[in-house]
């Protein structure tokens, strides 16, 4: 091999690398909801888990975290639907089934007096995406447009959770 096929060989070996190991958007620790929120990264890590929810002739669950230590501003969101929840996406304003809800309360000086939810946005929907669902843990993607108590919105992107129940 002549110098000129080892200077193209070894980067694309590299590069080739790189690549293959990258980490899936969901490979996060246990425990954690990321989410950029008007293009600001924040992380709901504190008390981060998922339950289920009674629902009457249904299946529902909640994921929801803290943002701080002694803080009440958090990120909630749940999905309620007539069979179980399991891998796929689901979205508000799909016909009332699943019914998908979202919660973004800021603590300024007193308990949530910021509080943003999902309003049926037609154009940026809440979306959650469970990629993966175990009887002990839950994780994926969620991303969606959140009306604020002001009257403004809140645009979320890139969410990811892994949580556990």
């Amino acid at each position: 091999m002549n110098l000129m096929n080892k200077v193209i060989f070894v980067p694309a070996i590299l590069a080739a690398l790189l690549f293959s190991c990258k980490k899936d958007a969901t490979d996060i620790a246990i425990g954690t909801i990321k989410v950029d929120i008007n293009g600001n990264a924040f992380t709901f890590s504190l008390q981060a888990k998922a339950s289920t929810l009674p629902v009457t002739g249904g299946y529902g669950i909640q994921i929801q975290g803290y943002y701080r230590n002694g803080s009440t501003t958090n990120l909630s969101f749940s999905i309620v639907r007539p069979s179980a929840i399991s891998t796929g996406t689901y979205t508000e304003n799909a016909a009332g089934n699943p019914l998908v809800l979202m919660t973004h309360c800021t603590e300024v000086f007193t308990p949530c007096v910021i509080q943003a939810k999902a309003y049926g946005s037609t154009s940026n929907p809440v979306t959650v995406t469970i990629t993966e669902i175990t009887g002990s843990s839950v994780k994926g993607t969620f991303k969606g447009e959140l009306q604020v108590s002001t009257g403004t919105t809140e645009v979320l992107s890139n969410g990811v959770f892994h949580v556990s129940f």
